[in-house]
C-alpha cells in the first residue's frame, strides 16, 4: 500500500488529484495539509483553496494538520501530492527531500528556471524522485497525437500551434475536473484576493497556460530551441497585477512552436489542444475539449488519412495511477513527468516571461 498525503489547496487540480488517490487501490491517503505560509483573504466559493480544502477533506481525507511538516513527521507518506502556490513549491520539496519522501508538484514545478535548477539539485542530492504532474498528459488524444507523430505519417513536423484558455482559473463558469458544479459567481475584488492574480505569489496567466505551451514544445520538438519571444498583457483583470494574455513564439532550427493563452475567452471556443504541421500533412484535435476530442490527420492536399489505432495502458489514467505502475512493477515514469524534462520546461518559460517583461527575444 503506497501512503500519500497531500499539501496545498491552493490549485483547484487538488479535487481531481484526491479523487484520484481514493479511486485507486494501492492507495492510503493518510493525511492533508494547508502549507504554513498562504495568505489569502477570498471568500470560501468553489475551487478557492478553503473551498477545496472542505472539498478534500469531507469526501477523501478527515486526517488533517495545520503544519504540513508534523504531518511530515508523524505520518511519513511514501509519496506527496503538493498543490500549493507557486511560490511554496521549492520550499516543500526541500523539506519533503530532507525526509526522504517523494514528491509529485503540480505544473509548473517551480516560478523560474533557477528555482527548478535549485530544485533538482536538492532532489538528486537527497535521492528522492521528483515527479511534475501534467493533466494534459493523462488525456488518450494527446498520447494518440505524439503516437501518430513518432509514427512519421505528416513527415518532418515544421510547427506545433498551441491555444488554451478560459475564463479563468475563477471566472465565469469556470469548471475543473473532479467537481461537477461550475464556479460561484464572484466579484472583482474578491477574485482579486486570490493569489491567481498576484505576481509575487506565482499567478497569472504565464505560470498558468504559458506553461503548457512550453510543456508541448519540449515534448515534441525536444530541447534544442534557439530562442523565445512573448508578449503578455493584462486586458481584462485590473484588479491583479498578472497578465491575462499572452501570445509566444519558441524557434527551433527550421521549426517553431506558437502558443497563446487567455483568461478573457469561454472555454467552450478554445481548442482541445495542439495542431501539428509537418511536410506531409497535418494533426489537429477535433471535438473540443468538453466534447468528445479526438485527432484527425490530413495530407498536403486536405484529404484525411486514416490513423491506425491506439492502445494505451491503464497507468497513463492519471499521475497516481503512473506511479502506482512504477512502485508495483518497476517500470520507468514517462520522461515528460521527470524533472530534469521541467527544467528544460521551465526555462522555455521563464524564455517567455523575461521576453515579455524586456521586449526582446530572449536567445537560448
Amino acid at each position: 500500500m503506497i501512503k500519500a498525503a497531500i499539501i496545498g489547496f491552493s490549485h483547484m487540480h487538488v479535487n481531481e488529484v484526491a479523487l484520484y488517490i481514493s479511486e485507486h487501490s494501492d492507495y492510503k491517503l493518510c493525511g492533508i495539509s494547508d502549507t504554513v505560509v498562504r495568505e489569502e483573504n477570498a471568500k470560501a466559493k468553489r475551487y478557492t483553496p478553503d473551498w477545496n480544502f472542505v472539498n478534500v477533506k469531507n469526501n477523501y481525507c478527515m486526517n488533517y494538520y495545520t503544519d504540513y511538516r508534523v504531518m511530515l513527521d508523524k505520518e511519513k507518506p511514501d509519496i506527496v501530492f503538493i498543490l500549493a502556490q507557486n511560490c511554496e513549491k521549492y520550499d516543500i520539496v526541500s523539506e519533503c527531500a530532507k525526509r526522504g519522501i517523494n514528491v509529485s508538484v503540480e505544473k509548473p514545478v517551480a516560478m523560474s528556471a533557477e528555482e527548478a535548477e535549485k530544485m533538482l539539485t536538492v532532489v538528486e542530492n537527497s535521492n528522492i524522485e521528483c515527479y511534475v504532474n501534467w493533466p494534459v498528459l493523462w488525456r488518450p488524444y494527446i498520447l494518440k497525437m505524439k503516437a501518430a507523430l513518432d509514427s512519421g505519417i505528416i513527415g518532418e513536423p515544421l510547427k506545433l500551434r498551441y491555444i488554451n484558455g478560459h475564463t479563468g482559473p475563477l471566472g465565469k463558469g469556470a469548471k475543473h475536473r473532479g467537481v461537477s458544479e461550475n464556479a460561484q459567481e464572484m466579484t472583482d475584488e474578491e477574485r482579486s484576493e486570490t493569489w491567481w492574480h498576484k505576481l509575487e505569489c506565482g499567478g497569472g496567466v504565464f505560470l498558468d497556460i504559458c506553461c503548457y505551451g512550453c510543456f508541448f514544445s519540449r515534448w515534441f520538438f525536444g530541447n534544442e530551441a534557439s530562442s523565445v519571444y512573448a508578449s503578455g498583457q493584462n486586458f481584462n483583470t485590473p484588479f491583479g497585477d498578472t497578465e491575462d494574455d499572452f501570445a509566444a513564439i519558441i524557434k527551433y532550427d527550421g521549426k517553431m512552436t506558437v502558443a497563446e493563452g487567455t483568461w478573457i475567452t469561454p472555454r467552450a471556443v478554445i481548442p482541445s489542444g495542439p495542431s501539428l504541421l509537418g511536410t506531409k500533412g497535418i494533426l489537429v484535435c477535433t471535438g473540443g475539449a468538453e466534447n468528445a476530442p479526438d485527432i484527425k490527420c490530413y495530407d498536403i492536399y486536405g484529404k484525411e488519412v486514416e490513423l491506425p489505432e491506439y492502445d494505451f495502458s491503464d497507468k497513463y489514467k492519471n499521475m497516481p495511477a503512473l506511479y502506482a505502475d512504477h512502485i508495483k512493477n518497476g517500470t520507468p515514469m514517462h520522461d515528460m513527468v521527470t524533472l530534469r524534462a521541467n527544467v528544460d520546461v521551465m526555462r522555455l518559460l521563464s524564455a517567455a516571461i523575461e521576453s515579455s517583461e524586456t521586449g526582446k527575444e530572449i536567445k537560448l
